[in-house]
């Protein structure tokens, strides 16, 4: 009988499982496949879900795991003919490899107590009063809690009764090696261009010797591997030399109800918990987890408590995803609204969304400048996204 059993090794996972362990719990982290292992994501993480790592996990990912600090981020509206530029002294944006991110914090959990089992893999779960029951390709796991981190696309939530996400963004990305004139060219700033795919953005992180490239829409039915194509065409590559393609999904939306539903808690993307805006999901993972992880010390043996202090630990965040939802609307489904805001106050706005990356504001303090703009329409939204 383990305190907690957490279902997935990414980032979530790992710190709620690094969380229990510390605070003295029983706790076993099942990752299905063997670790270190590929994970399709475009591999950057923000200054803001490096400031909320406990000391202990900051300091396991390493320079060996961070490939390359951006602390140049750009802009691109090619509709609107427009660029933005911006830099800070911390990195914008660190560049990682998510099998080495992931297995960095895995192995910091392992050291904090926590039981890795590796190919372990979940078929199903049976709840009852006292406890839940995993059915499991390493046979069957007892835990008196369970924190689900296992993706969007996890099979645990659905087991648990959860319905299906409600909306994702399809995404296509792709490890790309080229030649060293557009490496060079590229590996400096964290790139993101408007307007190479519907309703949607492409992006380009330099990693250590290569380019993740990707394209990410909120709209069905987009042929992301011809867009793709389109988009490495207007990168203006010479030459390329490898590309390995993956597709994935980015949820827009935290799933319908409660994220606790008895002994289960749902954490990162099975929680629905990514940024609407920019796609950015591992800094809410991370904070998820640890919540998840704080809920389950503090609570006891008492599901309601955990709920209960789960559902606080997480209500700013889920505010700051309900605003964000409202940005993400106009960013990309009000194109008429986004010309006239970024053609006045682009550079500003362009600088407002790097401290948010950074974790030095929130969606709530833009929107609060924000309510201060001219246009009728745009505070209208503003101010309903604020009062959500």
């Amino acid at each position: 009988m383990y305190d907690v059993a957490v279902v997935g090794g990414g980032p979530a996972g790992a710190c709620a499982a690094f969380t229990l362990a510390e605070a003295g719990a029983r706790v076993a982290l099942l990752e299905k496949a063997t670790l270190p292992r590929y994970k399709t994501c475009g591999g950057g993480v923000v200054g803001r879900a490096l400031r909320v790592l406990p000391s202990a996990l900051r300091a396991a990912v390493d320079a060996s795991v961070l490939e390359r600090p951006c602390h140049t981020a750009a802009l691109h509206f090619r509709a609107e003919g427009l660029t933005f530029e911006t830099r800070r002294e911390r990195p914008v944006i660190s560049m990682v490899m998510r099998d080495r991110f992931d297995a960095a914090l895995v192995v910091a959990a392992e050291r904090a107590g926590a039981e890795i089992r590796q190919r372990c893999a979940v078929r199903d779960l049976i709840r009852y009063q006292d406890r839940c029951e995993l059915d499991t390709t390493d046979g069957t796991v007892v835990a008196r809690f369970v924190v689900a981190a296992d993706g969007v696309t996890g099979v645990t939530a659905r087991r648990a009764g959860w319905p299906a996400p409600r909306a994702c963004a399809p995404c296509v990305e792709a490890e790309v090696s080229v030649g060293d004139g557009d490496f060079e060219r590229l590996a400096e700033v964290a790139r993101f261009d408007f307007g190479v795919v519907a309703v949607g953005y492409g992006w380009v992180f330099p990693k250590r010797a290569h380019l993740s490239i990707g394209l990410a829409t909120t709209r069905g039915g987009e042929n992301l591997h011809v867009a793709l194509s389109r988009y490495l065409d207007a990168l203006g590559l010479s030459r390329v030399e490898r590309m390995d393609k993956h597709g994935f999904l980015i949820p827009l939306a935290p799933r319908s109800g409660r994220v606790v539903d008895g002994r289960v808690l749902l954490a990162g993307d099975a929680a629905g918990l990514a940024d609407p805006v920019t796609g950015e999901g591992i800094s809410a993972a991370i904070e998820s987890g640890i919540a998840a992880g704080r809920a389950i010390v503090r609570g006891g043996a008492e599901p309601g408590r955990v709920a209960a202090d789960y559902h606080r630990a997480l209500a700013g965040l889920r505010r700051e995803l309900r605003i964000g939802r409202g940005l993400a609307h106009l960013t990309y489904r009000v194109p008429r609204v986004r010309r006239w805001v970024f053609e006045r106050s682009g550079q500003k706005l362009s600088d407002a969304v790097t401290d948010i990356m950074l974790g030095d504001i929130t969606y709530s303090d833009v929107v609060h400048r924000a309510k201060t703009w001219p246009l009728r329409r745009a505070r209208r939204l503003l101010s309903s996204m604020l009062s959500a």
